[in-house]
């Protein structure tokens, strides 16, 4: 055997061994060098996840509580633009309120003086008027002026008072009354029976009912009557007490010169 040529194989034996050798050792570092990336990889990408689904459970909690802010906001919203519009009709309403009393307090002011010149008016009237219970109906005339003047008598309240004297006056012209009184003939104050007719005759009869007459407003005097009127007369007190049916009676609304 040529020891040149078996010195030469060996070389090359021993330099393959070093190259696979090498190239074990290479790709042994290599694939642990993989795995290690590897699982650092999925290492990472597990807390990457782990960060993601962190997230994702603050973002939805925030979001909730975005959301319920928000709502709350609406409602407060609402609720202020509710407390706006009370407002607002409340200062409508006190507008509305004080309107009231400045026209209450300028009707006051003009409805004081006017019920003052009513109840002259409705004194004038009862003086001018038939003289039937003449002293009663001023004396309540007078009473009525002075609750006028009270400052412890309410304005409605005078204003009742002043409606229901005017009430009871418009009353005696549709009604029939007969009532005792004082009356001055010839100078002489005697008492006799009245006959009202409404406002629009008086007579008046002695209590022995031999004497009648009655009250002639254009002579502003009590005028005597024929003796044949007081059978008449005498019927109409009795229709005026509930004692006969109404019927027709045949009295004189004015002197006639048969009367005379």
């Amino acid at each position: 055997m040529n020891p040149a040529f078996d010195y030469r194989k060996g070389i090359v034996f021993l330099l393959f061994s070093f190259f696979w050798t090498f190239c074990f050792s290479v790709n042994a570092a290599s694939i642990g060098d993989s795995v290690d990336v590897t699982a650092r990889t999925n290492a990472d990408a597990a807390a990457s996840q782990q960060k993601i689904e962190n997230l994702s459970r603050e973002t939805k909690v925030l979001l909730d509580e975005y959301r319920k802010i928000l709502q709350n906001a609406e409602y407060q919203e609402a609720y202020n633009e509710e407390l706006q519009h009370l407002a607002e009709e409340q200062e409508k309403e006190i507008a509305s309120l004080e309107e009231q009393i400045n026209e209450i307090k300028l009707t006051q002011q003009r409805i004081i003086p006017l019920m003052r010149g009513m109840a002259e008016t409705l004194e004038q009237f009862v003086i001018l008027d038939l003289p039937f219970k003449q002293e009663e109906r001023i004396s309540h005339v007078i009473a009525l002026k002075q609750y006028l003047k009270s400052s412890s008598i309410s304005i409605p309240q005078k204003f009742r008072y002043l409606l229901e004297a005017y009430q009871i006056e418009n009353d005696y012209g549709r009604s029939i009354e007969s009532y005792r009184g004082p009356i001055t003939l010839d100078q002489e104050k005697i008492s006799v029976e009245f006959l009202r007719i409404g406002r629009t005759a008086l007579y008046y009869q002695t209590l022995d009912g031999e004497h009648s007459g009655y009250w002639s407003p254009a002579n502003k005097q009590w005028v005597a009557l024929p003796e044949k009127y007081n059978s008449d007369i005498k019927q109409g007190m009795r229709v005026a007490t509930s004692q006969l049916a109404p019927q027709l009676l045949n009295l004189p609304l004015q002197l006639t010169e048969s009367a005379q």
